[in-house]
């Protein structure tokens, strides 16, 4: 079924059926991987920019010894943009032809996508008072990542908040670009500094008796800089957030 999927025509059905190549058996899947491998390769490769976009999503099915080239054929390519998106977006009908608000499928507390003009810049998360004085006091507290040598805050921007109606906090808050679980994933490419950034912002927070309660590498989010046309620019190491406090605590200073 996978064979046949990867064989079709339509590139979306390509994608779907190159992820589902973890329910194949042990012994066919080298190779799938290989056909998948074939098949991103020869999209990127397509002059049809959406053959391109396409493929380049598809990087992260292939076989993990082939990611880097791939990666590398990607941003030569001039698709870099599509590497780091988000994955907010991908399973939502959010556009910014026009306002609305649609609940994002994730565990904890409750996160809610805002289209029209927000679309890709806020998201609204909801969370308990004592998360949110958690969140708060590391990010406005700019004085201990500056000491801590940051020429920023790495945490997940607060844009406006308030206490709604149930009790719970109301934060809006920027959106940013693909995690650090899917960047790595899918690349060595900046690993050793991201290391390095991660340990420091994990320190940092316990040396503030602060605890998030869940830093795995999917609630750390990278930023990448910008050209002036907006692409992302490889050669400037991105920075990085911690994200999603709806597990933190912290006592009162």
């Amino acid at each position: 079924f996978i064979k046949q999927g990867l064989a079709n025509p339509n590139l979306e059905v390509q994608k779907i059926s190159a992820k589902m190549i973890k329910y194949a058996l042990e012994e066919e899947r080298a190779s799938l991987e290989e056909i998948i491998f074939q098949k991103i390769k020869q999209g990127l490769a397509n002059p049809n920019l959406e053959a391109q976009k396409i493929s380049a999503e598809m990087i992260e099915y292939a076989p993990e010894e082939e990611r880097k080239l791939l990666v590398t054929l990607a941003i030569e390519k001039g698709l870099g943009k599509y590497l780091i998106e988000t994955p907010l977006y991908k399973k939502n009908d959010v556009t910014r032809e026009k306002f609305s608000r649609i609940n994002f499928d994730k565990s904890g507390s409750e996160t809610i996508l805002v289209g029209g003009t927000l679309k890709d810049k806020t998201i609204l998360r909801r969370i308990t008072p004592e998360a949110f004085l958690a969140w708060q006091r590391a990010y406005e507290d700019y004085k201990i990542w500056q000491d801590a040598g940051f020429d920023y805050v790495p945490i997940e921007p607060i844009l406006s908040f308030n206490v709604n109606k149930n009790g719970l906090v109301d934060v809006y808050s920027g959106v940013l670009d693909l995690s650090l679980h899917q960047w790595t994933k899918n690349t060595s490419m900046f690993k050793k500094e991201l290391e390095i950034q991660t340990k420091k912002i994990e320190e940092v927070l316990e040396s503030q008796n602060i605890k998030h309660g869940h830093t795995h590498t999917s609630n750390f989010c990278l930023r990448f800089f910008r050209d002036d046309n907006g692409q992302p620019d490889f050669t400037r190491i991105p920075r990085l957030y911690l994200i999603d406090f709806d597990q933190a605590v912290s006592p009162e200073k």
